[in-house]
This record gives C-alpha cells, sequence and structure tokens, in this order.
C-alpha cells in the first residue's frame, strides 16, 4: 500500500509531543519488538519446541513444523506442553543456554528508544503480551528514577485497574519469572475480562501506539475493537505491508482515527520517532545526565566522611565529561562517522573519503569504521589504476590489522579475502598463488569460527568454492600408483 511513512511517523511525533503534556500516550507491544533481540517470534518459537520436545507432538505436527508452518496455531502447540517446559523453551532465550547453543538475548534500539519515551513521558503505559524483562532491563540502562511501576497481570484472576500507577509496564499474560505465563487458548479466554478491564480504564481519550503485536487469536483484539472510537488516535506499527486478513483486524483499515504505518521495522521506526521528537539517548549522548542524577538523588551525608568522598568524585568525574575537550572528541567522532557515511555511496571519492580517513585516525587510531573504508578506498583505487600495485598491498596490509583487532567485523574478513583474490589475479607465479590459497583457507576458517558468523554469509561459502576450484586448477589430480 502507498504511504508517505515519513510523514506519518511525524504526525505520530506530533501526537506524543501534545500526550506529553496530557500525562503520555499508551503503548502496546508484541513479540515483534523483541526479535532483533534474541527472542523468536511465534513461529520460531512452535518449530523450536516441536523438535525440542518431540514426544509431546504428533507425526503431522512434527512435519508441519518442518515444511509449513502456517498450518501449526502457536496457542495449540503450547497448549501441549506442561508450564514447566513452556517456562524452560523461555528460558533458553532470556538467560542463554549454552547446551543449546542459543545466546542470551540482549537489548536492542527499540527496548532502548521505548525506554527512553517512557522515561520522558510520552509514554505513561506500556501493555506487553511479551513474557521478557528487557524492557525493564532498558528502563535501567538508560537511568530511569524513579523506576516504573511493575505489574504481572498473568496470575491475577481479579485486577481493578484504575489503581494501576503510572509510569509503569504492565505484563499482560505474565513474566518469565512469574508464577503463570498465559500461551494456551483457555488460559486466554479465561483472561479475557481483565484484558478488556485494562483496556477500558486505560481509555479511548489517550493517543495508543502498538508495534510488534499481530493480534492473531488473541482476545485482546475484541478489547481493542470495543474500545473505539480512538479520540486521539491509533498508531498499528505493522511490520509487514498489510494487516491480518481476519475479521478481527477489519477495524483497523476502516477507521478514520486508525493511522495503520506499514514496513515499520521495531528499532529503526522507534528511533524515528525519538529523533522526530529530539528526545536524545542521554546515556550515551550525555552520561554525565546520569551522573547529575546520582547527585540529585543520593543522600550522600547519611554515610558521613565516605560519603562526601562519593559525592566529590561524581562531581569530578561530571565536569570531566562535560570539559570541552571531552566534548570535542565526541563531536569529532560524531562528524567522522558523517563524513564518511556522506561520501561512502559515491565510488569516484575514493581520494576524497582516503584524505577524510586518514584525518580521522591522526587523532583515533583504531577507529573502526574509518580503517575500513580506507582500506576498501585503496582498493577501489587498484581497479581505477591497475598499474600501481601500492594500493593493493595497502588495502591488504589495513584488512591484516583490522581483523586482527576487530575479528567481529565480518564484513572485512570478506573485503580481505577478496582483495586476496584481486593479489591472486595478478600473481603468475604458481608457488605464490598456492601460498595465497592457503592465506584465504585460513582467513575462511577464521572467518567461520567467528561467534557472530551465521549462515546468512553464504558469500563466505562462495568464495571457498572459489579457492578449491583455483586450487584444483593449480594442481590437477594425480592418481597413485597402485
Amino acid at each position: 500500500m502507498e504511504q508517505n511513512k515519513e510523514e506519518l511517523l511525524k504526525h505520530l511525533a506530533a501526537s506524543l509531543e501534545d500526550a506529553k503534556s496530557e500525562g503520555g500516550a499508551i503503548l502496546l507491544v508484541g513479540a515483534g519488538i523483541s526479535v532483533s533481540a534474541g527472542i523468536p517470534p511465534a513461529q520460531k518459537l512452535m518449530k523450536i519446541a516441536i523438535e525440542n520436545f518431540p514426544n509431546y507432538f504428533t507425526e503431522e505436527e512434527q512435519e508441519f513444523a518442518q515444511k509449513d508452518l502456517s498450518k501449526l496455531q502457536y496457542n495449540d502447540i503450547m497448549t501441549k506442553l506442561s508450564n514447566v517446559k513452556r517456562k524452560e523453551l523461555f528460558k533458553w532465550f532470556i538467560e542463554g543456554n549454552n547446551e543449546k547453543n542459543i545466546e542470551k538475548a540482549k537489548l536492542n534500539f527499540a527496548h532502548i528508544a521505548i525506554a527512553e519515551l517512557l522515561k520522558q513521558g510520552y509514554f505513561s503505559r506500556i501493555l506487553t503480551v511479551n513474557f521478557d524483562p528487557l524492557l525493564i532491563h532498558a528502563c535501567y540502562m538508560v537511568g530511569m528514577y524513579p523506576f516504573p511501576a511493575i505489574y504481572d497481570l498473568g496470575a491475577m484472576g481479579k485486577v481493578n485497574a484504575e489503581l494501576l500507577h503510572d509510569p509503569s509496564i504492565v505484563y499482560l499474560n505474565g513474566q518469565h519469572v512469574g508464577f503463570v505465563q498465559r500461551n494456551t487458548t483457555d488460559q486466554l479466554e479465561a483472561h479475557k475480562e481483565t484484558l478488556t478491564q485494562i483496556v477500558r480504564s486505560t481509555g479511548c481519550n489517550k493517543t495508543w501506539v502498538v508495534a510488534g503485536y499481530s493480534g492473531e487469536n488473541d482476545p485482546l483484539m475484541h478489547a481493542l475493537n470495543e474500545l473505539r472510537p480512538y479520540n486521539n488516535w491509533l498508531y498499528w506499527l505493522e511490520y509487514s505491508e498489510q494487516v491480518i486478513q481476519k475479521g478481527s483486524h477489519n477495524f483497523l483499515e476502516k477507521d478514520e482515527e486508525i493511522k495503520v504505518i506499514y514496513r515499520c521495522d521495531a528499532d529503526e521506526t522507534f528511533m524515528e520517532i525519538a529523533e522526530n521528537l529530539k528526545c536524545s539517548l542521554d546515556f550515551i549522548e550525555r552520561p554525565h545526565k546520569e551522573l547529575e542524577l546520582y547527585l540529585n538523588e543520593i543522600k550522600f551525608n547519611s554515610l558521613r566522611k565516605k560519603g562526601a568522598n562519593y559525592q566529590i568524585k561524581i562531581s569530578e568525574y561530571i565536569k570531566i565529561l562535560k570539559s570541552d575537550q571531552k566534548q570535542e572528541s565526541f563531536l569529532t567522532i560524531d562528524i567522522a562517522n558523517i563524513l564518511i557515511n556522506s561520501f561512502a555511496d559515491s565510488v569516484e571519492q575514493d581520494e576524497k573519503i582516503i584524505e577524510i580517513c586518514e584525518l580521522i585516525l591522526k587523532q583515533f587510531p583504531d577507529h573502526e569504521e574509518a580503517l575500513s573504508w580506507l582500506a576498501f578506498s585503496y582498493r577501489q583505487l587498484t581497479y581505477k589504476f591497475p598499474t600501481n600495485q601500492e594500493y593493493l598491498e595497502l588495502a591488504l596490509k589495513l584488512y591484516e590489522q583490522i581483523i586482527k583487532n576487530h575479528p567481529e567485523r565480518l564484513e572485512d574478513y570478506k573485503f580481505y579475502i577478496e582483495t586476496l583474490f584481486d593479489k591472486l589475479r595478478i600473481t603468475e607465479n604458481n608457488e605464490e598463488r598456492k601460498n595465497i590459497l592457503s592465506e584465504i583457507k585460513i582467513l575462511i576458517d577464521e572467518v567461520r569460527s567467528q561467534p557472530n558468523f551465521t549462515d546468512r554469509y553464504d558469500e563466505i561459502t562462495e568464495l571457498d568454492l572459489k579457492r578449491i576450484k583455483l586450487l584444483n586448477d593449480l594442481t590437477p589430480y594425480q592418481p597413485k600408483d597402485c
């Protein structure tokens, strides 16, 4: 559907600006906001559940898990597992599991931006159907103090919604550390009245934002439908290009008080909203702000002499972080990234990028992006000036430095290997060619051993196949004597 997404997000930001002066907007979030953090979406979670606990599922369900997940319903699959097994499943991703080779989920920028918006009063209440604690962790990370009230409605039969204190995070279906996590159809149906109460008490005069939430087979959608009309807008941030085509969702695209914004990646969208509101991430951009909070909120004289020492120490740290020299260094880093990226899309600007990168590296010798762009630009110049091999050697030397100091930069491994193939192309001596191919093999093995290597780097496999073919060309098969 054609729409001006940028203008709609500005419209949303304007509503949040007004909402701030009226007590804050309401945010409802689902699993979509935590996917990039490492919490799998419902379909992937079904597959993992069936693969890890196969004895609880029929042969047909196991087959669908491998061939067609769309034929399975999340709530029905979760019904087959006990509370203990479901809790174990979520724990693998929330806390990590070495045995299963699952990394612990980490905060993404959607969590961080949402927490900052809550901290600064743009949202007053976050309703979540997720079980993970990442939004709570994000509030801690951005230095939100006092902390928001945390409510777990999963185990509550009745609730007096009018007594909820804001700012708050409300776990509608329970937390992973709580007594109950409502997953099954029966559990959600039994919880319908509580969900309706919460939505109704929150009210239709507030601005609502919904993100990362599909609403499929969830009684909460009926509560949202019943609350209409939304007198102060409901913004539905949809990841795909259309909302679910079911009767429960029809009102989203029909009501004029509701704005559906399509193609909304959670991280990028919430960061864009924060930028539109000039809502900076103070804990990164202005770290002295958090220390100033400590000065305001800690009663230092309760510890007498030692407390006074801590107070002095924090005051000194604030001075250092606010000093002109420090500010200049931070500013230089920002300018460096802006300058590099401004020329990055233009291959004709290689000389300019080299000039900028060299200036940056004088002040920040290990600036990752500057080193990477410098190496890439030298490599580009070898195509412009094929007779000048000095550029090729400079690029190789830089890539060697980058992966030595920053082995997690998989993209630079790829460029390093490709640059070695460039060198191979102009090398005539067979022995030297074999040495280069051996070096390429070592690099391919190294990149595959990196913790952040994933199957999506299939370009590495292509480079490996290219290496094997060239090696075979150099050393044709010799049958052994019988």
